[in-house]
């Protein structure tokens, strides 16, 4: 072998997953067809919770937000976020996706980048990646991190067709801190617009230390992804417009070229196979509200690791061994990915209904917002919710009924 472990993919799936296989004395290629540092299509906002379960993550914090403003449809109406604590973590994605290798290089992973795997092979006794330049390498197992195009996905037969996806365009510029904390001050305040000109998705405004990220994303059917792409520009645009005249930010944001993404929905249902494992976005493990992906991108690369160095001790590369991975990942996130997926296909046509509800209550918007900026399980709190939504839904009921009489 020339490696125990192929990683391909080198955003925060494949870095955590290189990081925890060599902490273990494992053997560890970690791969990306990006020369890095590199760009990356991302809002940059990440939950706070995050670097509770990952607490080396916070040397690598751009900026925290305490404050925010989640506005409905046409910003009709609007809610603020305030904490005495953060409420999301701010990242730059370039410099942080190259600090994750940085830090899996330091614990033994041998980096490799501006290298394009074009093939997998799996036999009895290994797994093949094959290259562009025609070069090839062996490894007992293959972790697939390479996003929501995985090829490893494709070639181990996991990847799925898709109805639809996610689609984003933003740009993100850097303006310098004095102009940040002019514009944004001390607390870094960020802005979501819901259901922004009756899309279905929202448009944010991410402020970091010395950086500001706008940008816009919505839901598509796969099968306009390119013209749907072509319209999500002209929506970003009457975004910045909309955002300049409401003095959201600064006047002169918005030079420059505007960049695009993609992003699953859904998990694919299966995500392993005979030496192969998925993670992150190549998994479709991603908050299908949100976007959010860092989150369980991470999770997963940690749990891959652990299956993989369980199935490096007992020799078994199998189907049914790297089996479990699926079944950890589930019973870490997957009951808040399901509950999610169902949530997306109604509160976008709800937003104006939901912001004036949430400002009715102030525990209520508490628990709304904890959800949306992943600091709280929507899983472990669904019933609360529901109650507490319904409690405050009755009350204004009976107020209104009263004054009507």
């Amino acid at each position: 072998m020339d490696y125990e472990v192929v990683v391909v993919g080198a955003g925060p799936a494949g870095s955590t997953a290189a990081k925890h296989l060599s902490e273990q004395g494992i053997s560890v290629l970690l791969i990306d067809k990006d020369k890095f540092p590199r760009k990356k299509a991302c809002g940059g906002g990440i939950p706070v919770r995050l670097l509770k379960q990952f607490s080396y993550l916070e040397e690598l914090i751009d900026s925290y937000s305490y404050t925010g403003w989640v506005h409905s449809s046409f910003s009709k109406s609007k809610v603020q976020l305030q904490r005495e604590k953060p409420t999301v973590a701010m990242v730059v994605r370039e410099k942080f996706d190259h600090d994750l290798v940085k830090l899996a290089v330091a614990h033994g992973t041998t980096f490799m980048d501006g290298k394009t795997v074009t093939d997998l092979v799996i036999s009895k006794d290994d797994a093949t990646i094959m290259l562009d330049d025609e070069s090839s390498i062996t490894s007992h197992i293959v972790i697939g991190a390479d996003g929501v195009w995985s090829t490893i996905a494709k070639k181990a037969g996991l990847a799925s067709s898709r109805e639809s996806m996610g689609v984003c365009a933003f740009q993100e510029q850097k303006l310098g801190k004095a102009t940040m904390d002019q514009w944004f001050k001390n607390t870094r305040t960020l802005h979501v617009h819901l259901h922004f000109q009756g899309m279905s998705g929202y448009g944010w405004v991410f402020p970091k230390k010395e950086h500001l990220n706008v940008g816009i994303g919505e839901i598509i059917p796969l099968k306009q992804k390119r013209e749907g792409k072509n319209n999500l520009r002209e929506k970003y645009q009457q975004y910045l417009v909309e955002l300049k005249k409401q003095s959201l930010i600064p006047p002169s944001f918005g030079t420059g070229r505007i960049q695009g993404g993609a992003t699953p929905l859904y998990p694919l249902d299966k995500t392993y196979a005979d030496r192969v494992i998925l993670c992150g976005d190549a998994a479709g493990l991603i908050n299908p509200v949100t976007a959010e992906g860092i989150h369980y991108a991470m999770h997963s690369g940690k749990i891959a690791a652990e299956v993989v160095g369980d199935a490096l001790v007992s020799h078994n590369y199998s189907d049914d061994a790297l089996s479990q991975y699926q079944t950890r990942w589930k019973k870490q996130f997957g009951k808040d990915l399901k509950i999610l997926l169902k949530t997306t296909t109604s509160w976008t046509n709800q937003t104006e209904k939901l912001i004036k509800l949430l400002n009715k209550d102030k525990k209520l918007a508490d628990m709304a917002l904890d959800v949306l900026t992943g600091q709280r399980s929507i899983h472990e709190c669904r019933v609360e919710l529901v109650v507490r939504a319904l409690y405050v839904y009755c009350i204004d009921f009976l107020r209104r009924g009263n004054t009507d009489n």
